[in-house]
């Protein structure tokens, strides 16, 4: 590991691991210090991220159809298909987590309803899925998307072998060395407590359909056991390579989840699941602006807080991982391709399975007769996916395959976690942008162990809703900082460009003369 960074690594395994500290030695005083962080940044700052957030969608299709977005990022090739450049993707921004959410999200809205709507009312069950692909959909990915344009732009234009978040955000902020690795440590931190909350919540659904399916306790071994898992399996990738390791286990992935997906369209209600996400799709282009900017500021139920905003600051703790390893994919690509890739594939695949699972769990709720609002409230949302699963006609068969689809689809974020994060610490980036086999393994061991302290410190979902919220807020705001660094660096290219043509004109100019 002679080309890690250790003035970053050092610090930022220390900070992970007095992190695991505390939350095994304090884990009530950690949820609820969690918690209360939580509040004060939806509290504070959740209008903001809304309107950032929206910002953004806007800035990104200017960015796209522009003169700028015909900027090609590298002068080779490109390195994957379309088909695994999309599913990469994909597969990086959902994990496991979007079949689990897919199921729950349509729940806790039937109960919870946004807009005023009553619980369990028809008006509640129109907003459900809605909702689901909202939170899942056009400004999440654009979120996920923005940051791999500044960082390609500087690693295959500009031929920059060190892809720090600090080097990119000089021209605004400066230099002083105190500032530059803060920024650094921050966004370290922001990819490791975004990433070990959904590890966290896939160890937590996986073990409980192991314990399911075996009749087993579903205890602290059990779901170590599962993170160890990840870590061998990681090992086993990562030695394969990139292009046989993660881009394979994506392809074989994606096409896997999309049979089982249409495996469940077909044995369920089909008609209503087509239905309802047509009106759900309908509902969403009608509402995008309000939902986009809702704040409930008079009612206060809370759910913009809790759902929305935690979204938004969510996607954007992920700054560095999808920033990263969408850069490390998009070589030979243009902005435009990038960009739009980006966000129709991760939105349409999210729309794709939401509208499947979640339209499942919805009509098994008020039309089937299952209970699945029960089953969330007697055992939690992990007991209720499970269950769900189980009532289809595959039965345990069907649970083994989507308990091992969700694996892989964790894997492969991890993965690409792991990537980015070392992209990071490495000093001096290969020409093909690969970091280090050790180092990548050395960042998803850190990543195992503070997902390991989520369940150590109690596992409750406000503790990881907490940590990426918390994590996300400085990242919106070196977002920002990204945007007009990135419009400096295109518009000083454009200025170069229009002086060399000024320049052949005069030349040309003087011959004529």
């Amino acid at each position: 590991m002679k080309n890690l960074n250790f003035e970053l690594a050092i610090p930022a395994i220390t900070l992970v691991i007095t992190l695991l500290v505390i939350s095994t030695l304090y884990p009530e005083q950690s949820q609820l210090l969690a918690s209360n962080a939580m509040h004060f940044v939806t509290g504070w700052f959740g209008w903001l991220v809304e309107l950032v957030s929206l910002a953004l969608v806007g800035f990104l299709f200017w960015l796209a159809f522009s003169k700028y977005g015909s900027i090609r990022l590298g002068e080779e090739k490109k390195e994957h298909s379309n088909f695994s450049y999309g599913g990469m993707i994909f597969t990086a921004g959902v994990g496991a987590s979007l079949i689990y959410w897919g199921i729950g999200e349509p729940m806790y809205y039937l109960q919870s309803p946004p807009l005023f709507a009553e619980p369990n009312s028809y008006a509640a069950a129109a907003w459900s899925v809605t909702y689901s692909i909202f939170h899942w959909g056009v400004t999440g990915w654009a979120i996920y998307c923005f940051p791999a344009i500044p960082f390609a732009y500087a690693f295959y234009v500009q031929k920059k072998r060190t892809l720090r978040l600090s080097t990119l955000c000089e021209p605004v902020v400066g230099s002083n060395p105190i500032i530059t690795k803060a920024i650094d440590l921050l966004a370290i931190f922001g990819t490791l407590a975004a990433f070990a909350s959904s590890l966290a919540l896939t160890v937590s659904l996986l073990s409980t359909g192991v314990s399911a399916l075996l009749g087993i306790k579903n205890s602290l071994l059990l779901q170590g056991s599962i993170i160890l898992l990840f870590v061998l399996m990681l090992v086993a990738v990562m030695l394969v390579g990139f292009k046989k390791g993660i881009s394979k286990v994506s392809d074989y992935t994606v096409v896997a989840a999309i049979c089982f997906a249409l495996f469940v369209l077909l044995v369920a209600d089909s008609q209503f699941i087509l239905n309802n996400f047509t009106d759900s799709i309908g509902v969403m282009l009608d509402n995008f602006f309000r939902m986009s900017l809702w704040t409930d500021p008079v009612q206060k139920s809370g759910f913009s807080q809790s759902w929305t905003q935690y979204y938004w600051f969510w996607y954007y703790a992920y700054l560095i991982m999808m920033g990263l390893f969408i850069t490390r994919i998009s070589r030979g690509r243009t902005i435009k391709e990038v960009i739009l890739y980006t966000i129709s594939m991760g939105s349409l695949g999210c729309a794709f399975f939401i509208s499947i699972f979640g339209g499942y769990a919805v009509w098994a709720q008020l039309i089937g007769g299952l209970p699945v609002q029960q089953w969330m409230s007697e055992g939690g949302l992990t007991f209720a996916v499970v269950s769900l699963i189980q009532t289809l006609p595959s039965g345990n068969i069907g649970l083994v395959l989507f308990l091992i689809i969700q694996f892989f689809l964790m894997l492969t974020t991890m993965s690409s976690a792991s990537v980015a994060t070392a992209m990071l610490t490495t000093n001096k980036l290969e020409l093909n942008g690969d970091p280090d086999h050790k180092v990548k393994l050395l960042w998803a061991g850190a990543i195992a162990l503070i997902s390991f302290s989520v369940f150590l410190c109690g596992g409750g979902i406000d503790t990881i809703k907490s940590l990426c919220v918390v994590a996300g807020l400085p990242m919106m705001f070196i977002y920002m900082i990204l945007v007009k660094q990135l419009m400096m660096q295109l518009k000083g290219v454009n200025q170069i460009e229009a002086l060399e043509q000024y320049e052949s004109i005069n030349s040309e100019t003087v011959k004529v003369n």
